[in-house]
């Protein structure tokens, strides 16, 4: 059977561009690698606090309501300013008002509800117990949580990162070991997502009662420890 020029012209270019590819395929060979994870976890002591705190106002007449959350507010700001903490660090994060009526089949009014929600960030933790004391003589009749972390978690990040490596290493090193393998230079690394540092948390979810802020007028600062971790994968070759 002939083939017609142009046929032959066109198959010819293409062995002619599939030969580098197959002889690319003969004399390349991906390296002996072994791949590992390493791990590693810093505690480090919290140097600040954040407080998300509850204000909630009830009257049937909701400009009073309202005024009363206001005022309340306002002596939170100069409370937790008279304690050092910044203003930059106050913030208004929720602001809801509107009617509550009983739960009986037909329902009755009670009133209206103006509730706010204030996140304070203190910095200085030997003014904890001041604050404290001040806010809930103060007019804050919730305590949605308490947060003791680290403001700057960077660089125990990169601390915790050198470990993590480290530990990839020798995981690396003791594994190669065993099959007779002896480890040399790292072909990839990469960062695990899970990366990150756990606060040390303290939930209030209720309006606090009397006795509880009794309580908590008399308690001692207690930040615990924060959790830095880093995660890394690192492939090194064999050699």
């Amino acid at each position: 059977m002939k083939v017609k020029f142009p046929q032959a012209v066109g198959l010819l270019a293409f062995c002619v561009t599939l030969a580098p590819s197959v002889l690319a395929q003969d004399t390349f060979s991906h390296p002996r690698i072994i791949s590992v994870t390493g791990t590693a976890e810093i505690k480090v002591p919290p140097d600040e606090v954040t407080l998300i705190l509850g204000i909630d106002s009830r009257d049937k007449d909701l400009a009073i309501a309202k005024a009363e959350n206001d005022r309340r507010g306002k002596r939170l700001l100069k409370l937790a300013k008279a304690v050092g903490v910044d203003p930059k660090n106050i913030q208004t994060s929720a602001l809801t008002m509107g009617p509550e009526y009983t739960e009986e089949k037909i329902p009755k009014f009670l009133g209206f509800q103006v509730s706010q929600v204030v996140i304070v960030t203190l910095t200085d933790l030997s003014k904890y117990e001041d604050l404290m004391t001040n806010i809930l003589k103060g007019g804050v009749n919730r305590i949605n949580g308490i947060s003791f972390q680290v403001a700057d978690p960077k660089k125990y990040r990169d601390e915790a990162r050198l470990k993590a490596l480290q530990a990839a290493h020798d995981k690396a090193v003791a594994m190669a070991a065993q099959l007779g393998q002896t480890v040399g230079k790292p072909w990839e690394i990469t960062e695990g997502v899970d990366n990150d540092y756990v606060p040390v948390q303290r939930n209030y979810l209720a309006a606090l009662p009397d006795t509880l802020q009794s309580q908590q007028e008399q308690s001692t600062v207690a930040g615990g420890e924060v959790t830095i971790r880093a995660l890394v994968r690192v492939s090194f070759q064999l050699e």
